[in-house]
């Protein structure tokens, strides 16, 4: 019996979300639990340490003796310099000068050198979801169970943020122009069903969304969407995928909604995924908790994670109880599948992921 990754994607279910500070921050948890919480609440703060630059005057400057650096100081112990602020010079508007690489308080000045402490980064961690707190890791964060829809990606960005979500017009994000009526998408999550090129992110930017869900975009534009201000979600991964129907179909029934786009960079020892979540009511139906040990099964819906069917999704029609021998010669664990595209393929078991719920 083969248990295979899991994404979940799901119109209803229970979530249980992390609402963790990262690894290296200290911090305080300001909630209980079982308290319920909104999608703004603050539920645990904390600080990430600051580290320490050391700048040497005296060799920056080739002095022969070292008190000679204390002439062409321009601060003093105690001093907020902010980053490009010049530290040492014979003249602060010109000529050779020595500047801050940071923002911080100069913490020590000694024979010919200059150390400046870099203002800690203050981190306000929001709940994300309303719901009620289901666990409390002290200086670390909370666990939030809540129940609603849930979808989850490939990549992120590493950015998080929460606004509402919306389709982006049907000629494509890319012809939003600037002096345009469209300035309805400023501070909005906009959903787009094409990859991300590298005009996407002057669009982006010029219009001030808060965030992107997109099926891919080519590995080489990962410099841009670190240094983008939003948050940027791709369900398919990197290259030239467009985005599967039932992811589609699944997020353009949460438009309009404020969703939470956790836009995690997946770490290469970690199960965490960058995910959306929204609050829904429950109505009539029952909403169950993601089942995490799902077996492959005849008649469940998968998608290929890899070529030459990558972002295909299709149903199993059978699984063979012998390794299947596939043209490269390897004898392995296959299934068949019926993809959407009407054809029907052998597929590494190793190579297939389930649309959880």
């Amino acid at each position: 019996m083969y248990y295979p990754d899991q994404r979940y994607a799901s119109e209803l279910t229970v979530i249980r979300r992390e609402a963790m500070l990262p690894e290296e921050a200290q911090g305080t948890v300001r909630a209980v639990q079982g308290k319920r919480v909104d999608i703004r609440d603050v539920v645990v703060t904390g600080v990430i340490p600051s580290r320490y630059i050391l700048l040497d005057v005296a060799a920056f400057f080739r002095l022969r003796r070292v008190e000679k650096a204390d002439d062409l100081l321009q601060v003093g112990v105690g001093d907020v310099v902010e980053q490009e602020q010049v530290i040492a010079g014979k003249r602060a508007d010109r000529g050779k000068r020595l500047f801050s690489p940071v923002k911080g308080a100069v913490s020590f000045i000694e024979d010919g050198r200059v150390i400046i402490q870099e203002l800690p980064d203050v981190i306000d961690v929001e709940a994300g979801v309303r719901g009620r707190i289901s666990h409390v890791e002290p200086g670390r964060g909370v666990i939030v169970e809540a129940v609603g829809a849930q979808t989850q990606g490939v990549w992120g960005n590493g950015k998080n943020v929460i606004a509402v979500l919306r389709a982006e017009p049907e000629e494509g994000l890319e012809n939003i122009v600037a002096d345009s009526l469209e300035q309805r998408y400023n501070g909005t999550i906009v959903l787009t069903r094409r990859p991300l090129v590298e005009a996407s992110f002057r669009v982006m930017h010029a219009q001030g969304f808060a965030g992107v869900i997109a099926p891919s975009m080519d590995s080489d534009l990962m410099g841009l969407a670190f240094a983008w201000d939003g948050a940027i979600l791709l369900t398919e991964g990197f290259g030239n995928i467009r985005m599967s129907n039932a992811a589609f179909n699944l997020l353009k029934g949460l438009t309009e909604d404020v969703v939470t786009l956790d836009a995690h960079t997946p770490g290469r020892f970690e199960t965490r995924t960058p995910e959306v979540i929204v609050n829904v009511r429950a109505r009539d139906a029952k909403p169950t908790p993601p089942n995490v040990r799902l077996a492959l099964r005849e008649g469940m819906t998968v998608r290929v994670t890899r070529p030459p069917h990558l972002g295909i999704t299709g149903k199993v029609s059978s699984l063979p109880k012998f390794p299947v021998k596939l043209p490269n010669g390897l004898r392995v664990p296959c299934a068949r599948v019926e993809l959407v595209s009407g054809e029907s393929a052998d597929i590494p078991v190793a190579n297939l992921e389930v649309l959880g719920r």
